[in-house]
This record gives structure tokens, C-alpha cells and sequence, in this order.
């Protein structure tokens, strides 16, 4: 009797999710298999596609704009990660220490900058990093700091330091609200009991804190990295790929490529090693940052 039931209720959860998977199915896994087709084909999206084997692979490493790509890309997603991981689950560490009324206040101050869209975020940091009347020229100058003066966003010595900081400005909030979140389910009991043993606020974080929210410190890792990865709208607002193509990341490559200069095999390909980097990327996160689940 309850095994007819179970199988009911999932055969009754089948038919719910039945048109979700139709959707998922048509947008995103036969668009996929279509692109990895598509890799080996050209095309320039209007005459027949013709198989050329390994060639845009091959094409794809060769190019300079696209290895240049890469490893802005990896840069970006790597250190925005880092920074903006280690930072939020500090800020959501000292927020377990506020008032649950300014703590409110604070977290919707730190997190705001994650609902702000890409592009506007990337022309409100236009006008801090512009030449002549942005923000930060104008404070060096005010307090006598000439020498500090740049054209940030033309300089190859400052530009990817400014795209790095805004993208990690942009993730720490995430990171802040998913961790916080972790540590409000650990009892306050253990630190109650680590403290009357001696530990201090720092060896609590370490070996208690750390520990018990790790699955969401992996997680937050994950989301970090996959958006500095994946990043294009913020570079293409402030840079532009420039100067010359110095910031170009992946993303901005291949849509040039595909929709610009109609090699959409071409395109195809490198959109290929793109997913295979952030797969890589991921599975690297997970082995890195072990996500142990706790039960108290």
C-alpha cells in the first residue's frame, strides 16, 4: 500500500515538473548539443554549414585575442572570487556581533550593490575612474596627491586592477548574505562554551565558524568565481575590451566573433573551451572548499 502511494505522489511530482523539463530541454540542453555540433562545422549563418573538423579548436588556441581573453578571464574570476569570498565572510562574521535592528540596516547596505545591474554598476564606477572630473582623480587632487592621478580605465598598468575591484565590489554582498545565513544556524551555545574554555573571537572563526559554514562558503566560492568568469557586461560598459584588447574576456570574444564577424562556428568553439573552463573551475572550488554538512 505505501509503496502505491509513493508511487503516485511521484508520478503526481512527475506531471508538475514535466513542463519545466520541456522548457529546460528546448532552451538549454538541445542548444547546447546543436553548439557542440556546431564547433566542428563553418558557418557564416547563412549558406550551408560544412564540417571542418578540429579546425576551429585549432583556429581558437592560435589566436591572440582569444588566449589574451582567457587569462583576463580566468584572472578576473579567480581573484574577484577570492577577494570578494574573503571579505564577505568577514562582513557577515562582525554582522553576528550587531543589533539585529542595525544589522538590517547593514546587511541591506553591503548587499545592495549585488542587485544593482551590471551596466549601471559599470557607469557609476565610469564617472569614479573618468580621467578628468571622475571621483577618485578629483580627491587625489584635493588632498595633494598629483602624482596618484591617472587615466585608469586607458592605462595597461591600472585598468584590469579597476575592472578586478569592481567586479569583487559587486559579489562581496552575495557572499556576505549566504554566509551570514550559515552562521544564524549555528548555536550560540557553542560559542558560549568555547569562550568559557578560554578561545578567543579568532580562534572561535577558525574552528568553529569556518568549519560549520563551509558549505556555504564553497557555495558562495562557486557563484564568485562563475561571475568573474563570466563576466562581459561591466567590461564592455567601462573598456570595451580596451585599450586595443588588453581587457578583452571571454564572453566579449566570442560574441564578437559569432554576431559581428559571422563565424559562428568559430564562435562556436571557443564557447566550448569556455564551458569547459568554468567546469574546470568549478570542480577546482569543490576540491578546494569541502561543503561537510553539520546537523546539531
Amino acid at each position: 500500500m505505501a509503496v502505491s502511494v509513493n508511487r503516485r505522489y511521484a508520478m503526481i511530482g512527475l506531471v508538475f515538473l514535466l513542463p519545466a523539463i520541456v522548457v529546460y530541454l528546448i532552451f538549454a540542453v538541445v542548444p547546447f548539443f546543436d553548439n557542440l555540433i556546431l564547433s566542428f562545422q563553418e558557418w557564416n549563418g547563412f549558406s550551408a554549414r560544412s564540417f571542418v573538423g578540429i579546425r576551429n579548436y585549432i583556429d581558437a588556441f592560435e589566436d591572440d585575442i582569444f588566449r589574451t581573453a582567457i587569462k583576463n578571464s580566468v584572472f578576473l574570476g579567480i581573484f574577484s572570487s577570492l577577494i570578494s569570498v574573503i571579505i564577505g565572510v568577514l562582513f557577515a562574521w562582525l554582522l553576528l556581533f550587531v543589533s539585529r535592528a542595525s544589522g538590517g540596516l547593514y546587511r541591506t547596505i553591503l548587499f545592495s550593490p549585488s542587485m544593482i545591474p551590471a551596466v549601471i554598476t559599470a557607469l557609476i564606477f565610469s564617472f569614479v575612474f573618468e580621467p578628468e572630473f571622475g571621483i577618485l582623480n578629483s580627491v587625489f587632487r584635493a588632498v595633494g596627491l598629483e602624482s596618484m592621478v591617472h587615466a585608469w580605465l586607458t592605462d595597461q598598468g591600472t585598468v584590469m586592477g579597476c575592472l578586478l575591484f569592481v567586479s569583487a565590489w559587486k559579489q562581496v554582498g552575495l557572499t556576505m548574505v549566504l554566509c551570514f545565513a550559515g552562521m544564524q544556524g549555528i548555536p550560540f551555545s557553542l560559542f558560549e562554551a568555547a569562550k568559557l574554555e578560554g578561545a578567543g573571537d579568532w580562534y572561535i572563526f577558525r574552528r568553529i565558524i569556518a568549519p560549520l559554514t563551509s558549505s556555504f562558503i564553497q557555495l558562495s566560492a562557486i557563484f564568485a568565481l562563475m561571475s568573474g568568469l563570466k563576466i562581459y557586461d561591466t567590461v564592455l560598459a567601462l573598456t570595451n575590451g580596451g585599450p586595443g584588447n588588453y581587457t578583452m574576456v571571454m564572453p566579449m570574444w566570442i560574441m564578437k566573433n559569432t554576431f559581428s564577424f559571422n563565424e559562428y562556428g568559430f564562435g562556436a568553439a571557443m564557447s566550448v573551451i569556455f564551458v569547459v573552463i568554468v567546469l574546470i573551475g568549478e570542480i577546482a572550488v569543490k576540491k578546494l572548499i569541502k561543503g561537510d554538512a553539520y546537523e546539531f
